[in-house]
């Protein structure tokens, strides 16, 4: 009988220090600064058909990229945090671009092809924390961010004494911080509106999704083991960031809510549950047939007339 219990005991101790070790690497892949600098398109949460997109993309970036620009940053918090910033002085209007996960807004910027260049407004490309040039060793999926995003409208506020119009524009994770900023407190008077292009809704919901798609597993049985990880690793609690319930908050700041029906990462039904919580001025533009940031893309003609609509409104 001893022998059972001791077999037992190292029974119990190989599966929970298996699934402490396997936790702490999921947790480390998900959070942690990117490990590489290159753009991951992985089919099973961007679509099989994403990849005919990749030269515009790259190119697209390379004409930005070759424009001039002025390095800045601010601090938040402990953070020294950075971006481009491409200046149209005839223009009233500057759009602070909000990158999604494990990116860069470099990188992303290319999803929007010649949207800015078009509309020409100012830009700000900035790199979130722990992403691009950015400090920080932690993504925290929109829970921390979305002070960097404020800190950002006041630098841009207080560079301009409050005589620009400010924007956000976010993708994916960079649209669902962009949403959490509008229920902050102490905006700038300057701060005008957002543009969020497939943001989520919550962020256990988009990862619970996600990791069905990718592991074809069960990710409850990881994820609060993950959640423990985030809140003492990196300050923050994963059931705490819900986008829908913070837009309920926001009264006045006005949303353009952009997605593709064809979104197997964030589904289409993600951002309409986020427009049916906003109470402030609102419209939500469905672009048939994209998947994930795919919607400039697949239909730029309808994204343009939309976005510069809002601006001008």
């Amino acid at each position: 009988m001893k022998w059972v219990f001791i077999s037992l005991g190292i029974l119990a101790f190989l599966i929970v220090s298996t699934y402490a070790w396997v936790v702490a690497l999921t947790f480390g892949v998900l959070f942690r600064r990117p490990l590489t600098q290159k753009q991951l398109y992985l089919k099973p949460l961007f679509g099989k058909d994403f990849i005919r997109h990749l030269d515009t993309i790259k190119y697209q970036i390379g004409l930005i990229a070759a424009r001039p620009f002025e390095e800045v940053s601010i601090m938040s918090g402990n953070l020294r945090l950075k971006g481009k910033f491409f200046e149209n002085k005839q223009s009233n209007k500057v759009v602070i671009f909000v990158h999604g996960y494990y990116s860069s807004g470099m990188k992303d910027i290319g999803y929007l092809g010649k949207l800015y260049e078009d509309l020409k407004v100012s830009l700000l490309i900035i790199d979130q924390r722990a992403n691009g040039a950015s400090q920080g060793v932690y993504t925290t999926l929109g829970a921390m961010e979305r002070f960097d995003i404020r800190e950002w409208t006041f630098y841009i506020d207080k560079r301009f004494n409050g005589k620009k119009d400010i924007y956000l524009h976010g993708v994916s994770m960079g649209a669902a911080t962009s949403l959490l900023v509008t229920a902050l407190n102490g905006l700038p008077r300057s701060f005008k509106g957002v543009i969020a292009d497939c943001g989520y809704s919550r962020t256990n919901g988009v990862l619970l999704y996600a990791g069905k798609r990718i592991y074809k597993i069960r990710p409850k049985i990881l994820y609060m083991g993950i959640n423990l990880f985030a809140r003492f690793f990196a300050g923050f609690n994963l059931n705490k960031v819900k986008i829908s319930k913070e837009l309920k908050k926001n009264k006045t700041i006005p949303i353009l809510f952009i997605h593709g029906s064809a979104d197997v990462f964030v589904p289409y039904n993600m951002s309409v549950k986020n427009y049916k919580a906003t109470p402030a001025p609102k419209k939500l533009i469905r672009i048939e047939g994209a998947a994930h940031c795919e919607s400039y893309l697949l239909n730029p003609a309808l994204y343009t007339k939309e976005v510069k609509e809002f601006l001008n409104e």
